[in-house]
């Protein structure tokens, strides 16, 4: 029998924000633009325009995040990719919860893109849905003597993507793939916050989160070749989501490295120009 669906908590899935006047107001003051179509912000007519808010990765010093606006069409246009893009104003991946929501809202009869179940979960809660595996795409030829097997044309089955209630009965797979991506979620951001104290005594520990967070991601990728080992298809769906988070990993380190070296050079800077 089916839970009873009023007691299910549902995850927030996004941030469609439909903007005041009063804002709209504000961000014309400000000559704040969509970053994608360099359009002015309007107020939200459920049509021709809606407005969508990404939060930071990270809190600021002050313990608030910050907000990125942009058109939720652009904005979804940018998104629906083949392959792993990330956030044109910061650079850093989605997050999957928005990735989901403008989805739902513009395309959601199309089927989920596989590098989107690799994307950071912005509520710790969020449960990812995972879809079928993928049809065998090859086939090995019948034997000489053989007759080969006439069979229908198929087509392959599209991933209805759905919001996904946060149910507790996890399997001991997906727990596990919570617990290690938890982890890593809590050393980068450790690392975003000592990049916000801006402080050159941290440098330190900021290596030290950097470090945190590679091994973090090391044992996410030992944990996604195990899974792709048993199959033996190689456009498989773990075998995807490895190749993926290896991709992803490169991707995160070499942009941890550029940042440490900027506050390095920007607090080397800084010391010179103090000392008399």
């Amino acid at each position: 029998m089916l839970p009873a669906l009023g007691r299910l908590r549902l995850s927030r899935t996004g941030e469609f924000y439909p903007l005041s006047d009063s804002e709209v107001n504000r961000f014309a003051e400000e000559e704040r633009q969509d970053p994608i179509t360099l359009e002015d912000f309007q107020t939200d007519d459920g049509d021709t325009w809606r407005t969508f808010r990404v939060r930071s990765e990270t809190p600021g010093a002050d313990g608030e995040y910050t907000h990125f606006y942009y058109s939720a069409a652009a904005l979804w246009r940018h998104y629906n990719s083949a392959t792993h893009v990330v956030d044109p104003l910061t650079r850093q991946p989605i997050w999957y919860e928005d990735w989901v929501a403008l989805h739902d809202a513009y395309a959601p009869s199309d089927s989920m893109r596989l590098w989107v179940y690799s994307l950071p979960t912005r509520d710790p809660g969020t449960v990812k849905a995972q879809p079928p595996p993928p049809m065998q795409r090859f086939r090995a030829p019948p034997p000489a003597n053989q007759q080969p097997i006439r069979r229908m044309p198929m087509s392959p089955t599209p991933i209805w993507v759905h919001r996904q209630p946060n149910l507790p009965q996890l399997s001991d797979e997906d727990r596990e793939r919570e617990r290690l991506h938890a982890v890593r979620n809590r050393a980068r951001e450790r690392f975003g916050r000592m990049l916000q104290l801006d402080d050159s005594s941290f440098l330190d520990a900021l290596r030290d989160a950097m470090d945190d967070t590679e091994r973090a991601g090391e044992a996410i990728q030992e944990f996604l070749d195990r899974l792709a080992a048993g199959e033996t298809d190689p456009n498989g769906l773990r075998t995807l989501q490895a190749r993926s988070e290896l991709y992803g990993r490169r991707e995160m380190a070499e942009r941890m490295q550029r940042q440490v070296d900027e506050a390095r050079a920007r607090w080397q800077g800084r010391a010179r120009r103090q000392t008399p």
